[in-house]
């Protein structure tokens, strides 16, 4: 059973590879909400989010995406880590890039966003040192680099 799952995943892995990028790259827009109403407002004082705050909503269930997008791409560098084997260079990246995905993962369940604007806004419900959601922060653009190497990796395959 556990063989036809991974000649399953294999068979279909450039499919696997683009529903992986679609996902994590639907963060591109949290990361602009984090930038824009979180990063830019806490240093400026100016609230470039004002805009699109009609659009919260959408904005929360891309948030939400975030889960499967993880999964989706753990899922995606285990199997390369595990089946591209042609060189250590490609081994190392693959492990950093998984690595990447890890932190990002147990970062939801450490530091939500929601903690992360309670601690910037002021919240009595919840204290956590500011530092705590600059680091959280700074964890959720560890996703750049996954979007830009999966991005590379689809261009690669169409060529």
């Amino acid at each position: 059973m556990f063989t036809r799952i991974i000649n399953f995943y294999l068979r279909y892995q450039n499919i696997n590879l683009k529903i992986s990028f679609i996902l994590i790259s639907l963060q591109l827009l949290h990361l602009y909400w984090l930038t824009t109403d979180v990063v830019i407002y806490r240093l400026t004082g100016i609230d470039y989010f004002i805009e699109l705050s009609d659009f919260i909503l959408l904005f929360i269930i891309i948030d939400y995406i975030e889960i499967p997008a993880l999964v989706s791409g753990i899922i995606y560098y285990f199997f390369a880590l595990i089946y591209d084997k042609k060189e250590k260079e490609k081994r190392i990246k693959n492990t950093v890039l998984l690595i990447l995905l890890a932190i990002q993962s147990i970062h939801i369940f450490w530091i939500t966003d929601e903690i992360v604007y309670s601690t910037f806004v002021g919240s009595d419900l919840i204290y956590m040192p500011e530092y705590f959601a600059w680091i959280a922060i700074l964890i959720d653009y560890l996703e750049l680099p996954v979007i830009y190497d999966l991005l590379k990796r689809i261009v690669k395959k169409e060529n």
